[in-house]
C-alpha cells in the first residue's frame, strides 16, 4: 500500500484541527498509510525568522528520504481539484512507494527546503496557519483519490 509521509513543524495545538486530521487519516486509509514526522518549531524569543527557518531546514532535511517530496509553499505550482488528482495519480507512479509532503512552520520553509523538493505546491492563493495547512491538505488528498478511483465524495 502506498506510503504518504507527512512532515510538518510543530505539535497541533488545537483539538478541532487534530480531530480533523484523523477523520481525514481515517478516510484516507482506504487508499494509503498516512504517517507523521513532527519537527519541534525552532521558535525562540532570541532568533530571527530567517534563524528560525534555518534551524527548522536542518531538520527537515535531516528527516527527508527516499520518495517524491512535496514542499508546500505559497508561490508553488497551484491546480484546480481535477488537475491535483491527476498530478497525484502520477505523483503516485514516481513515488518509490512513498509520496513526502513537507509543511512548513509559522515562517515557512527555508530555501534549502524548497529547493531539495522534487515539487513546490501552493494549496490557495490564501494564506493558512501551518496547523490549518495539515487539515486542508489531508482533505484535498482524500478529495483527489476519490476522483481517481471514480468516487463521488469530489462532487
Amino acid at each position: 500500500m502506498l506510503k504518504i509521509e507527512i512532515i510538518a513543524v510543530g505539535k497541533d495545538k488545537d483539538p478541532w484541527v487534530t480531530d480533523g486530521c484523523a477523520h481525514f487519516e481515517k478516510l484516507l486509509s482506504r487508499h494509503a498509510r498516512i504517517s507523521w514526522r513532527i519537527i519541534p518549531t525552532a521558535g525562540k524569543s532570541s532568533l530571527s525568522p530567517a534563524q528560525i527557518q534555518d534551524a527548522e531546514a536542518k531538520q527537515i532535511l535531516a528527516a527527508i528520504e527516499k520518495g517524491f517530496t512535496i514542499a508546500l509553499a505559497d508561490g508553488g505550482k497551484a491546480f484546480d481539484t481535477h488537475e491535483f488528482a491527476d498530478a497525484l495519480d502520477k505523483w503516485l507512479m514516481h513515488s518509490q512507494s512513498t509520496l513526502r509532503f513537507v509543511i512548513g512552520g509559522p515562517y515557512g520553509l527555508d530555501q534549502k527546503v524548497l529547493a531539495k523538493a522534487d515539487l513546490v505546491v501552493s494549496l490557495s492563493p490564501l494564506t493558512f496557519s501551518h496547523q490549518i495547512v495539515r487539515l486542508v491538505l489531508l482533505e484535498q488528498l482524500y478529495r483527489a483519490f476519490t476522483i481517481i478511483r471514480g468516487g463521488d465524495y469530489h462532487k
